[in-house]
């Protein structure tokens, strides 16, 4: 068969290369097409644009890039048409790939969709566009499927590939001596887009600089090595879970890595920078009292967050230094909370699940 998958981020090439090995298991002489990034094409799909052409964030983003975006769409339509996949397969990014579904459903296409946009945190209106262009929906959090079920969706809990990636993480044994790290090592997780990362690094290097006792080493992605080349700070690039078995404590910013670190066991604070006016617009819109995943799935604050004008060095540094402390209550209640967590999150297994479920549904389309 022939799949086409849509993957718009760092996270979403992640899971898109472990659902693709799944799929290739099930369908040895499948023709894979995609839009993702080096984890995707490495798996075995034909990777036609790179996620990092796809990165554009907030509505300053989208009203600079409203041209380019339309560019993008009409070469998505294009491939499907000639490429002609028995089934389309969209990962994470819902403002993207709900509008790429609609364009692939009005072709007549079957549109499957992996890890839903996150309607329980703002624009619920997005429900019926769901219901509307896409056949079959997989949700990676346990209260999601009676939401959209609830509306007539079909759709399947199939567990979080997070656990997945971490099950099958092979620590380095020799990573802290091959990058010399030193202790107390904080890692920096500053995203994985250009914009996010961009307001991260100066914040983080002001925190160095006022913590000359600690050690900061930055998770970078060499896509973006130019940004990170304009500060004084410490980039180990690429191995981002390594540097985190090795780290006192992480300072995040909110997004998936948020709950990665958790699922690490290592003490967080929680950082997020935007644009005044999305930020404005998100404060009207969003309908959750959270920013962080391990937060929100927990339904309570297990790691502080320092969102947009708290986002500084002195809102963070009284909650660095509790969560250096041996044992200190803050970092106590997070690794208690951090159990609860991994208990509601389950098992390994989402993607070889998932990949059973599209292979399933596609041939079950074609069949008709």
């Amino acid at each position: 068969m022939k799949y086409f998958i849509l993957a718009g981020e760092k996270s979403g090439d992640l899971h898109g290369s472990k659902l693709i090995k799944e799929l290739l298991v099930l369908d040895p002489t499948a023709r894979i097409q995609a839009w993702g990034g080096d984890d995707m094409q490495h798996a075995g799909a034909e990777v036609l644009i790179h996620h990092k052409e796809l990165a554009i964030m907030g509505l300053l983003g989208v009203l600079q890039n409203i041209q380019r975006l339309k560019g993008l769409f009409q070469k998505f339509k294009n491939q499907i048409q000639q490429f002609q996949p028995d089934t389309i397969i969209f990962i994470d990014y819902g403002g993207f790939n709900l509008k790429a579904a609609r364009i692939a459903k009005l072709q007549g296409f079957h549109t499957q969709f992996y890890i839903a946009p996150k309607v329980w945190a703002w624009n619920k209106g997005r429900v019926d566009v769901i219901k509307k262009w896409v056949d079959q929906l997989y949700v990676i959090f346990p209260f999601e499927k009676k939401l959209f079920e609830a509306h007539g969706i079909s759709t399947h809990y199939v567990g979080n590939p997070l656990k997945d990636s971490i099950v099958d993480f092979q620590p380095n044994p020799l990573f802290a001596e091959q990058h010399s790290i030193k202790q107390p090592c904080i890692s920096l997780l500053a995203g994985s887009r250009k914009q996010e990362i961009s307001a991260a690094l100066p914040v983080f290097q002001e925190i160095k600089y006022q913590f000359p006792d600690l050690h900061f080493y930055v998770a970078g992605l060499k896509e973006w090595k130019s940004i990170y080349e304009a500060y004084h700070l410490d980039v180990i690039y690429d191995d981002t879970y390594n540097l985190l078995q090795v780290s006192q404590v992480a300072i995040v910013t909110s997004g998936t890595a948020t709950l990665e670190t958790a699922l690490f066991k290592i003490p967080q604070i929680v950082v997020y920078k935007t644009d005044w006016l999305f930020y404005s617009l998100a404060k009207l819109l969003v309908k959750i009292k959270f920013i962080s995943l391990v937060n929100i799935i927990l339904g309570k604050e297990a790691v502080p967050e320092m969102i947009q004008s708290k986002f500084t060095t002195s809102h963070i540094s009284l909650k660095l230094n509790q969560l250096l402390e041996h044992n200190s209550t803050s970092k106590q209640k997070q690794m208690k909370l951090y159990d609860e967590l991994a208990q509601i999150i389950g098992p390994a297994g989402a993607s070889k699940k998932t990949a059973k479920l599209i292979f399933e549904y596609a041939v079950a389309f074609q069949a008709r």
